[in-house]
């Protein structure tokens, strides 16, 4: 019978290597998505302990070859019991996103595309799957994925940037149905010369989804009604911000870089 050891022991590259051999078998028959496997796979790579890595595997039926743990683990959920140490937030939760957005990033609904639910799952317009679109959208029509800023809202995103051959005049372009609308210049604002910019393409969509499927927790709020999601350049760096309420009164709001390091959080409090 193999050797137990403490949950607690540092794990070891080949201890991270059958874990993730474990999580390609689950993968292979079905028990995880690609975006699930995706998610385990990279906490399983910066794993820093057994139990990190038993965290990863103990909902599986698959046999491993990791070592096993002289006591169990509790198994709240694999994603939240790992540690997620490129999160770099003490206590902040990225649970499965799949549950609250339905769907994996690259894989697009065959249904009509005027039904942002059903293009982007449940997240609509708010899952970070659409910046995807977004992106080949500004390059097809700008020739540039840098931006002042991006909005998502609940049906529809809105991208802030340098007016064609104007850098000094500010202008919108709606992403409705798919398509990235022309601007109206009747519309457009001042801009500074030294405005901060975000390329969309530097954004870890992955982490961005994680962060915003666990907002809730992370914000310590009984449940999410409505979000505010803002992409943008800013004087120490682009970062995304997202603030939270629900119809109880509470809310929250937190801001992370676009690799998915959080820069602050600023919790729910009562009393």
């Amino acid at each position: 019978m193999p050797t137990r050891r403490s949950p607690t022991m540092r794990a070891r590259d080949v201890d991270r290597t059958d874990a993730c051999a474990t999580l390609d078998e689950a993968l292979a028959d079905g028990q995880l998505s690609e975006f699930e496997y995706r998610a385990r796979l990279d906490l399983a790579t910066e794993a820093g302990t057994l139990a990190d890595l038993h965290a990863l595997i103990e909902d599986l039926q698959n046999e491993s070859n990791l070592a096993p743990m002289a006591s169990g683990i509790e198994i709240t959920h694999p994603l939240k019991t790992a540690r997620a140490s490129r999160i770099g937030f003490f206590s902040v939760a990225v649970p499965l996103v799949v549950a609250l957005l339905a769907l994996t990033f690259g894989i697009r609904a065959c249904t009509v595309a005027d039904d942002p639910e059903s293009v982007y799952g449940t997240g609509g317009y708010q899952n970070p799957a659409v910046i995807a679109d977004i992106v080949d959208a500004l390059r097809a029509k700008t020739g540039t994925t840098v931006v002042d800023s991006l909005g998502l809202y609940d049906g529809y995103a809105i991208v802030w940037m340098p007016a064609p051959n104007a850098p000094q005049k500010q202008v919108t372009y709606d992403f409705r149905d798919g398509e990235l609308g022309d601007y109206n210049d009747a519309f457009a604002g001042t801009r500074k010369f030294d405005e901060p910019q975000i390329d969309l393409t530097t954004i870890d969509l992955t982490k961005t989804a994680g962060i915003i499927a666990g907002a809730a927790q992370s914000l310590n709020l009984q449940r999410v009604d409505s979000y505010n999601i803002r992409f943008a350049g800013g004087d120490n760096g682009p970062q995304i911000s997202l603030s939270a309420e629900n119809t109880d009164k509470e809310s929250g709001n937190l801001a992370f870089d676009p690799a998915g390091n959080f820069l602050r959080v600023t919790p729910f409090s009562f009393g």
